[in-house]
């Protein structure tokens, strides 16, 4: 396929907005060769990335944007707006069990880089946010792996 090591590809499709573990670990498992706990792994790890990314950086480009950029900032607010309505009233009513569940469930829209970026919106306490954005992660890609082993399972019989 490429030069690169199955394990780095699955990583960096992990770390990925769209394809985040839901597309890593069938694609390490299926189309790479991995063992499905080296595909899990490897995984957990390139989502990892997105998460830390998010925290370190999210906050001094709202910042800069709002500082220098009319068209950037517009464009945020409308970003920023549309997640506010959609999961402010269940973050408030559920607290951090909300973002380990918005992360939990593998569907588009959900995940590290949505949960964490409403972790920043919110203004959670990374304290609280990290460890329940990383037990959604865990969570997801048990499911993930589940999913994908118990289809390979049914598929290779």
């Amino acid at each position: 396929m490429s030069g690169f090591p199955p394990e780095f590809i699955t990583a960096v499709l992990a770390m990925t907005p769209v394809g985040e573990l839901r597309v890593a670990m069938p694609v390490g498992i299926t189309v790479l060769g991995l063992d499905p706990w080296v595909a899990f792994f490897s995984a957990i790890l390139g989502n990892i990335v997105p998460l830390t990314v998010v925290f370190l950086f999210l906050p001094r480009i709202i910042f800069l944007a709002e500082k220098h950029s009319v068209w950037v900032k517009k464009m945020l607010d409308r970003y920023f707006h549309s997640l506010e309505r959609d999961h402010k009233e269940k973050y408030d009513k559920y607290g951090a069990l909300a973002l380990v569940l918005f992360v939990a469930v593998p569907l588009p829209g959900s995940g590290v880089w949505t949960g964490s970026v409403l972790a920043v919106l919110f203004a959670v306490e990374w304290k609280y946010s990290v460890p329940a954005i990383l037990l959604g992660l865990l969570l997801s890609g048990l499911l993930v792996l589940g999913i994908t082993q118990g289809t390979l399972g049914i598929l290779s019989r």
